[in-house]
């Protein structure tokens, strides 16, 4: 029986209300997804370590543990590092909040002079910033905000262990998905997968090492206060792409404002915006790769989306999640203009040409 398609505003309605419903779904799933798709990431980066023991016959659940007690502790080590650099900025708090009140108060009487803007007193910005501000608001923020990041602290291991644990598990359930004829292909792109994100993730993990090393040593040369600690901080943020270096210069600046002159203030961006020209160009193509590459447009909307989604944590995972989409797509016949829509090919399509060369072929048979 000859089955007609569907219209096209019907097509396209359902194209819609999927697209709603799944990032309805994701949303609402974010204390679920968010600490599984980093463990997931994570899980990609130890499997290496796992594999190598596994080849020593450690037994499977032994290995996972170890793999991730080693990551942990690289871990534990980088945030004692930046614990103990907060703790001596602290020690001159003081000292910084009073050369910042200097500088505030230089700045807005260069602005009355200058620019004739009003001068408002500290007590009125005060009662301005606060007043729509509740005691009760702020602790059920906090409240909030601890309780979450103690579940994901708590839920990410766990979610590694169990993933690495169980992932030839995970495999098989994939494969038998699907009939006989289609395994291989499925195969196929459980293993590009694993590579990219295995790349991605390791790629990302030098390039922040690289970013560090490079801007504390210049930070240190040039006498910034604080090097080390701005110099983790760039490079930790530098992951969110097209945002996180403006994020970072702000936050950068300002504390070398309030600690040091304006020409270390010019010292330093400088010394940013060089760093992450470099890196653009020459250490993220290099180090991180790109096994799938994704155009700028699609990039910069998915770190919005997954920022507006997820918050942060969206940001982070916005680029892997893609590049994981892209090879979904590129093995699906039906899904190849969305493949084409994230990748970064842009080499026009010659077709018009072959069109007229086959028009002036007809016309020369005809005549």
């Amino acid at each position: 029986m000859n089955t007609s398609p569907l219209p096209f505003f019907v097509r396209l309605a359902a194209i819609l209300l999927s697209i709603v419903l799944i990032g309805y779904l994701v949303y609402i799933g974010q204390p679920l997804l968010s600490p599984l798709l980093f463990a997931f990431l994570f899980s990609m980066m130890l499997l290496p370590v796992n594999r190598v023991l596994e080849k020593m016959h450690v037994p499977r659940s032994l290995a996972v543990l170890i793999s991730i007690v080693l990551f942990i502790a690289v871990l534990l080590a980088v945030l004692y590092f930046v614990a103990s650099q907060v703790r001596v900025m602290a020690g001159d708090w003081p000292a910084l909040q009073q050369q910042l009140n200097i500088t505030l108060q230089q700045l807005q009487e260069w602005l009355h002079q200058h620019l004739h803007m009003k001068i408002q007193s500290r007590e009125d910005l005060i009662q301005i910033a606060t007043q729509n501000i509740s005691s009760s608001a702020i602790i059920g923020h906090t409240v909030v905000s601890v309780s979450t990041t103690l579940l994901f602290i708590i839920f990410v291991p766990i979610y590694m262990f169990l993933l690495l644990y169980y992932r030839r598990l995970l495999t098989r359930f994939l494969m038998q998905l699907f009939k006989e004829p289609h395994r291989p292909r499925v195969h196929a792109t459980l293993r590009q997968i694993e590579r990219v994100v295995k790349r991605y993730v390791l790629g990302l993990l030098m390039e922040i090492v690289a970013i560090a090393i490079l801007l504390g040593s210049i930070f240190w040369i040039l006498g910034i206060p604080y090097a080390w600690l701005l110099a983790v901080i760039t490079a930790i943020l530098n992951i969110i792409p097209y945002v996180g270096i403006y994020s970072s210069l702000v936050l950068c600046a300002l504390i070398t404002f309030a600690s040091g002159s304006i020409s270390k203030v010019l010292a330093l961006v400088i010394t940013m915006v060089a760093v992450h020209t470099f890196d653009a160009n020459f250490l993220m193509p290099r180090i991180v790769g790109s096994q799938v590459k994704i155009n700028v447009l699609i990039t910069i909307i998915g770190v919005v989306i997954g920022e507006m989604m997820w918050g942060i944590a969206g940001m982070f995972l916005a680029i892997p999640t893609i590049a994981i989409m892209k090879i979904v797509f590129d093995q699906i016949e039906s899904m190849q203009a969305w493949s084409t829509l994230l990748s970064d090919d842009t080499h026009p399509v010659q077709v018009k040409k072959i069109k007229l060369k086959n028009n002036r072929k007809q016309k020369q048979s005809v005549s």
